[in-house]
């Protein structure tokens, strides 16, 4: 059986000094050395604040945004991947691969693709540049009502409006690769990616006039409310040769 697409996703903080180049190095030596191993590919995003910004545990969200495309979450656990990492490890400690693993709000997770829509053609990266991502932390005995509540009822409408183009649903593996997180980092159990064009997409009226239904709150309940939404723009993006 064909295992399914995955993603890594790095969310963290800058370092207080040197921002530039610590962003240079992430989008032009850290990143692209992942091809190595057999990542398909990579975008980094820079929060877009207030557009919208919700995060129900903490008071904000970490600045930057990297996912890594992967064919599959065996990539992980090859030989080429072991490799990478101990090539980094054996760097020296100020170096920016060891100093980004304790950046404020640093979380690294491992997700594998559950669905897509319109799910008529395999994911390539979009010519557009933003992204919507809305996330949740679903217990797991409910993972199958939230799944049917999504897709039947939350994401058709949303779909429909302009300038939302395609959705991708993924799943958290922390059973399988265990995330990293620094003390003020955050992962949730279901995440959903949005291509977008741009964030004045919700400044369509359907949202602000947007009434919950009653499925809607009782999955809210079900979650208790943990939930993170933020839009944010792309800052870099390569793709293996």
């Amino acid at each position: 059986m064909t295992k399914p697409r995955a993603i890594s996703v790095i969310k963290t903080d800058p370092p207080s000094e040197r921002e530039a180049e610590w962003n240079d190095w992430y989008s032009n030596e850290h990143s692209p050395a992942r091809f190595e191993c057999g990542f398909l590919a990579f975008r980094r995003f820079e929060i877009m604040e207030g557009h919208p910004q919700v995060d129900t545990r903490q008071s904000g969200q970490a600045k930057y945004l990297a996912i890594m495309e992967l064919p599959d979450t065996d990539v992980l656990s090859g030989d080429a991947y072991d490799a990478i990492t101990e090539r980094w490890m054996a760097l020296p400690s100020d170096s920016f691969e060891h100093q980004t693993l304790t950046l404020p709000k640093f979380a690294r997770g491992v997700l594998e693709l559950t669905d897509q829509f319109p799910d008529d053609k395999p994911f390539e990266l979009p010519e557009t540049r933003h992204v919507f991502l809305s996330a949740h932390d679903v217990p797991e005995q409910n993972w199958e009502e939230f799944n049917e509540w999504y897709v039947m009822e939350h994401l058709p409408p949303v779909l429909e409006a302009e300038g939302f183009n395609s959705v991708r649903r993924f799943v958290h593996r922390s059973d399988e690769f265990e995330p990293m997180l620094s003390p003020d980092g955050e992962l949730f159990t279901h995440l959903a990616i949005w291509e977008i064009d741009d964030e004045t997409v919700f400044m369509n009226p359907k949202f602000a006039d947007y009434t919950p239904t009653p499925w809607q709150l009782r999955m809210r309940r079900i979650f208790n409310g943990a939930k993170m939404s933020n839009v944010y723009k792309e800052i870099a993006r390569g793709v293996a040769e």
